[in-house]
């Protein structure tokens, strides 16, 4: 069976964009983090900014946000979570590296789980001119179940499943261009977060399908529906009256942006 084929187009989907918001959410502490990594408070970007995830609370720290999207369905997601809460968040459709942005206008640029969907060539040089002097681009990477006493049989049904699709698990081809940003990012530093959550298995099952490999519309109705059989039958019995209590580790990149790669990326 040929594994569908993952691309950023996958997230031009209304279920996918739907189903983002059953995604776990990142640790509080990355927030102020993000927010005390930025040269001020004037301005932050967040780079393919999805529903709204790290946008929507930098908004309560900034007095701007500018976040923008390459799907349609997302920013309508986004819209609908803030509900007009944040007046100085500006959702922007379209793709990034066509922003029209000002040279030194940003403290701050954040990229949650998209940088790798981008075109680096040309996003990074007009990075390195957007933000403002000691400004950093910021990589947030990790909202899945990373520690908890399931996590072994709930890694053994997503390896399956990859390999079941006709894919290849830790492909070193995958890990390679999941870290082909590093290259653009000069004098790179590192932090992990990590929190404690509590989510129904339900929630958890539908957040999956929020992921490009498993989004609805590229398995189709009849392997989605074995695939949360699967997740289900693996983790009902780790589940307390239908809960699950997990813990997310959330890998922080961050430094400043460069308009021309290094010769070799970031050491693990």
């Amino acid at each position: 069976m040929a594994q569908p084929k993952n691309s950023g187009e996958d997230f031009d989907d209304a279920d996918v964009a739907r189903a983002y918001a059953n995604r776990p959410p990142y640790p509080p502490a990355l927030i102020e983090a993000l927010a005390g990594l930025a040269s001020g408070r004037a301005r932050a970007l967040d780079l393919g900014c999805g529903p709204g995830k790290l946008a929507i609370p930098l908004a309560d720290r900034f007095d701007e946000v500018w976040a923008a999207d390459l799907s349609a369905p997302m920013i309508a997601a986004g819209q609908a979570a803030d509900a007009g809460a944040h007046p100085n968040l500006r959702w922007m459709h379209g793709p990034i590296e066509d922003l029209d942005a000002p040279d030194g206008g940003f403290d701050l640029a954040a990229a949650g789980a998209s940088i790798h969907w981008m075109d680096h060539a040309r996003l990074f040089p007009r990075l390195a001119r957007w933000l403002r002097p000691g400004a950093v681009i910021a990589v947030v990477e990790g909202d899945g179940p990373a520690e908890a006493p399931w996590r072994e049989a709930y890694g053994a049904v997503i390896r399956g499943w990859v390999e079941r699709l006709g894919g290849v698990w830790n492909d070193p081809a995958m890990i390679a261009g999941s870290r082909a940003h590093e290259a653009w990012i000069g004098e790179p530093r590192r932090a992990e977060f990590s929190h404690e959550v509590r989510m129904s298995l339900e929630a958890l099952i539908d957040g999956e399908h929020s992921r490009a490999t498993w989004a609805r519309a590229k398995l189709g109705p009849d392997r989605s529906a074995a695939f949360d059989a699967d997740l289900r039958d693996a983790l009902t019995p780790h589940a307390e009256e239908g809960i699950l209590i997990f813990k997310v580790r959330t890998r922080l990149l961050y430094g400043r942006p460069l308009p021309e790669p290094m010769t070799h990326s970031v050491a693990g």
